[in-house]
């Protein structure tokens, strides 16, 4: 499956529905696989107004919709990336009426190869310490928008928003093992400060 996201922070908020509509439409219109748009919940961190989730068949399909999102957000900004994958664990596949959370963040360039198998590694591992996240999937960007160089997707699916500030956000396994990577006060950290943190309702499970 390839997939794109894009966080759009609106330069006039009024746009919100008639961007949301015309987004749906274009995801139609280059066959996209599965679609979420939907407005940002309170809460997220530099994760714009709108969130845009659009996933397709072939990277031919993704790119040319890419391409054709560029003139539609013209005046807006935009943080986002290009990625592929399927989840890395599902235990809710037919999740409905929760709540989908993207993290865009930059691993360092030039960070040690290992040390980035091995963030990846316990970041995937999180799902089996925190049971509230339901759906997931980290991924590497094929190509990343924005401010900064994104490079890694983390994706997850909760039963409601309180499982993502909650269980998620307060477990031990997220400020023990997760936050050195990101801390610049620890020799581990290898994650740019800088993230981008989305959430949105959920009809159905898109992972």
């Amino acid at each position: 499956m390839f997939k794109l996201t894009r966080l759009v922070t609106l330069a006039d908020p009024a746009r919100l529905a008639p961007l949301a509509d015309e987004l749906r439409a274009l995801a139609r219109a280059h066959m996209a696989y599965r679609t979420l748009v939907a407005p940002t919940l309170p809460g997220s961190h530099f994760g714009g107004d709108l969130l845009a989730h659009v996933a397709f068949d072939s990277a031919e399909q993704r790119d040319a919709f890419g391409a054709a999102l560029v003139p539609l957000l013209a005046g807006d900004a935009a943080d986002g990336a290009d990625y592929q994958g399927s989840p890395d664990g599902k235990q809710a596949p037919d999740l409905a009426n929760g709540v989908y959370r993207v993290l865009l963040l930059s691993v360092d360039e030039g960070s040690d190869p290992a040390a980035v198998e091995q963030f990846e590694a316990e970041t995937r591992m999180m799902p089996h310490y925190i049971p509230a996240i339901r759906n997931w999937q980290l991924s590497r960007a094929d190509a990343a928008v924005g401010e900064r160089r994104w490079t890694h997707v983390w994706e997850q699916e909760y039963a409601g928003v309180e499982g993502l500030l909650g269980p998620y956000m307060l477990h031990p396994y997220h400020w023990a093992r997760i936050d050195r990577w990101f801390d610049p006060e620890c020799p581990d950290r290898i994650v740019d400060a800088r993230l981008c943190h989305s959430f949105c309702a959920l009809e159905a499970s898109i992972l």
